[in-house]
């Protein structure tokens, strides 16, 4: 019995020791060379982020929350962002952008609203990115109103700060994106 137990104990450790073996040399062969991380071709990204401020003016075009832009000015303060907007009912509602981000819930009532404004400089609020931020014209009433959008970019991007960022290269992006990556459907 006691020799049974000693070879039993040898088996386990030669077999414990073959698996860590095969499972180095396999995750070795799975890795590059030089074994770095994936991100080892980060690239450098400069980030925009808006100082100033918006104030979005929007129509209601129709019930059903559907808005249109009809002017937006640069504001001083990025804190005192708003939305005003003017109902079908001749009502003019003030939104704070601050207050929308923060709660969902409370503008129920403007619930399309929110994805006009993602498509308007009011997106520089929400968005660290200013890059990010393009007027759609389809969200704007007429062409003098996203004309004069588009010129505010650049002034928002004129008073911007920025910075640098480290961000994924290409090989190290997405699902399967390495160089040894199969896939087998099913």
């Amino acid at each position: 019995m006691n020799k049974k137990i000693i070879t039993g104990l040898a088996l386990t450790k030669k077999i414990t020791l073959a698996t860590a073996i095969s499972a180095s040399v396999i995750l070795q062969s799975c890795g590059e060379a030089d074994a770095s991380p994936r991100i080892k071709d980060a690239q450098q990204e400069t980030i925009y982020e808006s100082t100033k401020g918006i104030i979005t003016e929007v129509e209601e075009v129709e019930p059903g929350n559907d808005y249109k832009i009809i002017d937006e000015r640069i504001i001083d303060e990025k804190d005192k962002s708003i939305a005003i907007v003017h109902t079908l009912e001749g009502n003019v509602d003030t939104l704070s952008l601050r207050k929308m981000k923060e709660d969902n819930s409370s503008y129920t009532r403007h619930s399309g609203l929110r994805s006009i404004l993602y498509y308007s400089l009011a997106a520089s609020y929400f968005n660290r990115r200013l890059s990010n931020v393009t007027p759609n014209q389809s969200n704007y009433k007429n062409t003098s109103a996203y004309n004069k959008s588009t010129g505010l970019k650049n002034d928002l991007r004129s008073t911007a700060t920025s910075r640098r960022v480290s961000v994924p290269g290409t090989s190290s992006r997405g699902y399967g994106s390495g160089k040894s990556f199969r896939s087998f459907g099913g």
